[in-house]
């Protein structure tokens, strides 16, 4: 039996150690690791891993195995998210009732990043899963094989809180993080929007993950870490594994009593890089799209673009037509116009025969020049 509590822990973090943060790893093992590398990690820095450790990558378990090995050096202290969460709730709860939902979930991960956590804990045990029933008669195997993995996360602390700020994957509830105590683990790990909903301004600085910061834009496409110092939240998810675009963010704090204005942060993606050859300005008044506003009315659809309306900012505009859900919803998408100048290193997102889609140090848009 799984028990899902959530975990309040205090901690003294002692001052002239560098402490990093970051959040929504997602099964993307590779991207953390080479965030790690490019942050120079070693053992002096306390490293916190702000929730969501598996799930939506291709190497959900290797992901959790390879925090639980960092774990072990005394300097790295994971949360638990709502998706790790989640995820053990579905596995101790699967039975004929539900089995036929979460196999229809697993296919579309398996489309998506190619498998999903349970799949790989099924194949390890030589279960194929081809059907829900496959699904269920490997929960057994499943729940025994894997007490160690499943323990570790079990126990994860779903708050942390320091002398100088409090971590937590979705939000906090109440003001004064004792009072969070008596919240379930999923009010504290899935807290939508917490930087724009959060009733409070707290005391200590809280860093939490959970939803996308290009969800809090709806004019520009940008994935690095928010602060908001009004409210005292930093949100860092960079959409890792949940954004074709997205990246894995770290928050780099220098000491622990630096001030929020000293933090600093680097990202990882892995998307392909090229060298603009042109000068080009940005663009005013662009709307960014995203799957909280993507609701469309299609205009004309096009072979490449399609003229369509956004319902939610009335603008017309057009899209490449690969962009398009259905007949009244489309992908992620931005019309803004990235400034960019030559010699400028851009991750090629999509390429049109107008122009690309390209991301510049964290932010998405167009870029109309040449490049190589």
């Amino acid at each position: 039996m799984i028990n899902l509590t959530a975990k309040i822990e205090q901690m003294t973090v002692e001052q002239g150690r560098r402490i990093l943060v970051t959040s929504d790893i997602h099964g993307n093992l590779s991207y953390f690791k080479k965030l790690l590398e490019k942050a120079e990690f070693c053992g002096n820095d306390i490293l916190f891993i702000v929730g969501d450790i598996v799930e939506k990558g291709n190497e959900n378990l290797n992901a959790l195995r390879y925090v639980m090995e960092l774990c072990e050096q005394g300097n790295v202290f994971p949360l638990i998210g709502n998706v790790d969460a989640n995820r053990l709730k579905i596995i101790n709860e699967l039975c004929e009732d539900n089995v036929n939902g979460f196999y229809k979930y697993i296919l579309n991960l398996r489309e998506w990043a190619g498998t999903s956590f349970y799949e790989e804990l099924a194949n390890e045990c030589g279960y194929t899963l081809n059907s829900a029933e496959d699904v269920l008669s490997a929960k057994k195997a499943v729940i025994a094989h894997f007490e160690k993995e499943f323990s570790f996360l079990t126990g994860l602390p779903t708050v942390i809180e320091t002398q100088s700020f409090v971590l937590v994957h979705g939000g906090l509830r109440e003001k004064q993080v004792a009072d969070n105590i008596e919240k379930s683990i999923f009010e504290l790990t899935k807290f939508d929007a917490f930087m724009e909903t959060a009733e409070h301004s707290f005391d200590k600085y809280v860093i939490a993950g959970h939803w996308p910061v290009c969800l809090y834009n709806n004019c520009i496409q940008q994935f690095n870490p928010i602060i908001n110092h009004d409210k005292r939240i930093i949100s860092i998810d960079g959409g890792c594994g949940v954004k074709k675009d997205g990246q894995l963010n770290l928050l780099i704090i220098s000491d622990i009593n630096c001030s929020a204005d000293e933090i600093t942060y680097i990202s990882y993606d892995e998307i392909p890089v090229v060298t603009a050859l042109e000068n080009q300005e940005a663009s005013a008044n662009s709307v960014h799209i995203s799957w909280v506003s993507n609701e469309i009315r299609i205009i004309n659809k096009g072979e490449e673009f399609s003229l369509i309306e956004h319902v939610q900012s009335g603008k017309k505009l057009q899209i490449p037509t690969t962009y398009l859900r259905g007949e009244n919803k489309c992908s992620d998408y931005t019309d803004y116009v990235l400034p960019v100048n030559k010699g400028d290193r851009l991750s090629l997102i999509t390429q049109t025969s107008k122009g690309c889609i390209v991301k510049k140090d964290g932010v998405t848009g167009w870029y109309y020049g040449k490049y190589v």
